[in-house]
């Protein structure tokens, strides 16, 4: 182990000195983050965030932040660590790169910083960290050496009380839960971790740099008398690098000192989602793969008999690339194929988790081999729980070759109305009313394009008194699913109200289809409207068929087990689902199969 210096102030760099800690920074950046040798510009940025130790100084210092280190970007990181030079911060860099360009909120509405890493814009990471925090040297050196009796070597930092193990990757991985499944793993196995390390978001400690918490009365290093300013710096250096399976089953060789509760399966973990390291290599493989793989174009398609299969789908309607797909795909674009249509199903025609996985295997026995409906269904799960925003995924140039140019709007249905999970969580306290309220002006917000709504508008869109209208739209504005304001302050004009314009992406959104939503405006009561959207938003995240007694949606809803029963029967009669009621001897409970 290196001597560890020890300092009872943050010791000011000399311009050489700094020169000397920009080169040791930029060459572990460049180790952890390989993206940024590239010569060029990447769509990815890495960012270095200081943070203030010292109460007493008034600066305030946004992130560095890098997407190359060109001569210019190496000057900015000078000119950066001479800011914080000789000053009580903490310097820290984040694990995955992100898209500086992506704009995305807070659950209350307020917008991320501009320029730091957040669990919304990383993109992905080329490393494995693990934190041995509060352990002494011996302690840490022991750790290590179990990591090395497997083959495993790290580069490690000490962070100041501690020890942070860094594994390089051989390539990108796109997964934002890796940090998390890593550190479970490494739990398990009873390595002595810090558990925080599992988010996309994560900074980790900067070596070169000072711990200066000993400055911080918020931490439990505070000393106003002494402080113990430490030096971060590499302990262990390493070049070589691991592909992410094969560290997983290095680990997994040896034995749970606590038991996993959720595994990886072989599947899962040949199937999490890995990329080239460099753009020069990205660019390599995928003309390499032009010249290996051989994709046939699909001429055409038997519709009238793909009709009859897929008989829960308006088949016709779909774009013909969609069509030619669901015949049956070629075994080298099958997995591009889920990863595009899982989405399309999911974001563009609002389809549940059920319905998906339904598709997909009748899919699976059309591809040649054909794909076991075990493994379709826990793809499904996997691709469908990542959360693609986009109304489809990535549409590769191989599936353009097989399938032709792909024109979405064939599809009638071209929007959807997406209604945030948060909305749910209101429901035993929201009058039914309100939830014909809310679906009928997030639609017209979709098809209408219409921003803002008088009291009249929401009359003429949900069909409702006024009364009726004045009643219900208050729940919703304390709520704070809509919003209001009014149109013109110094006239004392009435108020104007909107769907408020953001929601949690973290509890993500449910999706209803534009004619579903007309549909139920159409035929269903306010509380059976209320029931539809409560069951459909829990069976779109279930992996088997929806179920449960009568007493637990009556309390999801705010209504009697009578209620619900009345109200499903009615839903079962307009066709909108079938329920099916099993008795186990002691109590009663329901299933529902969604027709739409």
């Amino acid at each position: 182990m290196k001597e560890t210096k020890v300092f009872n102030h943050v010791p000011p760099f000399t311009e050489k000195q700094i020169e000397i800690q920009a080169e040791k920074q930029i060459r572990f950046l460049k180790a952890v983050h390989p993206q940024l040798a590239d010569t060029h510009w990447n769509e990815a940025r890495v960012e270095l965030r200081p943070i203030k130790r010292d109460p007493d100084l008034k600066d305030y210092l946004r992130s560095f932040g890098t997407w190359h280190f060109s001569e210019k970007d190496a000057v900015v990181l000078k000119r950066f660590l001479q800011q914080i030079n000789g000053k009580g911060f903490d310097l820290y860099y984040s694990a995955f790169a992100f898209d500086y360009s992506m704009e995305v909120y807070k659950k209350d509405g307020v917008k991320y910083e501009k320029g730091k890493v957040n669990a919304e814009n990383a993109l992905f990471t080329s490393i494995l960290a693990a934190d041995f925090d509060g352990i002494t040297a011996e302690e840490f050196q022991s750790e290590k050496q179990r990591l090395l009796d497997v083959g495993i070597e790290t580069i490690d930092v000490f962070s100041g009380h501690g020890w942070q193990s860094v594994i390089l990757l051989s390539h990108r991985v796109s997964d934002k839960e890796i940090l998390k499944k890593f550190t479970e793993l490494m739990t398990a196995k009873g390595f002595k971790v810090d558990s925080a390390i599992i988010d996309a978001a994560r900074v980790l400690r900067m070596p070169y740099s000072f711990n200066c918490k000993a400055l911080d009365k918020k931490t439990k290093y505070y000393d106003p008398v002494n402080p113990q300013i430490v030096a971060t710096t590499d302990h262990f250096w390493t070049e070589r690098r691991y592909h992410v399976t094969e560290v997983f089953e290095r680990l997994n060789s040896l034995p749970d000192v606590i038991k996993q509760s959720d595994p990886l399966t072989e599947v899962e973990l040949m199937t999490i989602a890995t990329a080239p390291l460099l753009n020069l290599e990205r660019k390599a493989e995928k003309k390499d793969a032009k010249k290996d793989i051989e994709i046939v174009e699909v001429k055409q398609v038997d519709v009238e008999y793909l009709k009859t299969v897929y008989s829960m789908l308006d088949f016709e309607r779909l774009p013909l690339a969609v069509q030619k797909m669901l015949a049956g795909s070629q075994e080298r674009i099958r997995n591009k194929v889920m990863f595009f249509i899982i989405p399309f199903f999911k974001n563009k025609l609002g389809l549940n988790i059920q319905a998906i996985k339904q598709i997909l295997v009748l899919w699976g026995e059309r591809c040649r081999p054909a794909l076991d409906a075990d493994y379709i269904i826990k793809e499904v799960n996997r691709i469908y729980k990542m959360g693609f925003p986009a109304n489809f995924g990535k549409y590769t140039a191989e599936m353009l070759k097989a399938y032709g140019y792909l024109v979405t709007d064939e599809y009638l249905i071209r929007d959807q109305v997406k209604i945030p999970n948060a909305f749910f969580d209101y429901f035993n306290v929201l009058p039914d009313g309100a939830v014909r309220i809310y679906l009928s002006i997030k639609m017209a917000a979709e098809i209408k394009d219409k921003k803002e709504f008088t009291k009249m508008d929401i009359q003429y869109f949900s069909n409702m008194s006024e009364r009726t209208v004045e009643r219900n739209i208050k729940a919703l504005v304390e709520k704070n699913m809509v919003s209001k304001r009014r149109s013109n302050r110094r006239k004392g004009e009435a108020y104007v109200y909107y769907p408020t314009p953001y929601f949690s992406t973290g509890e993500g959104y449910t999706s209803f289809g534009n004619a579903l939503v007309d549909k139920m405006l159409k035929e269903l009561t306010d509380g059976e409207m209320k029931l539809y959207c409560c069951i459909r938003y829990k069976a779109g995240y279930q992996e088997e068929s929806f179920w449960a007694s009568q007493k637990h949606i009556a309390d999801e809803i705010g209504k009697t087990q009578q209620g619900v029963s009345l109200l499903s029967d009615n839903l079962d009669k307009k066709g909108f689902l079938k329920k099916i009621t099993e008795d186990n001897g002691k109590i009663k409970h329901s299933r529902y199969v969604l027709k739409f």
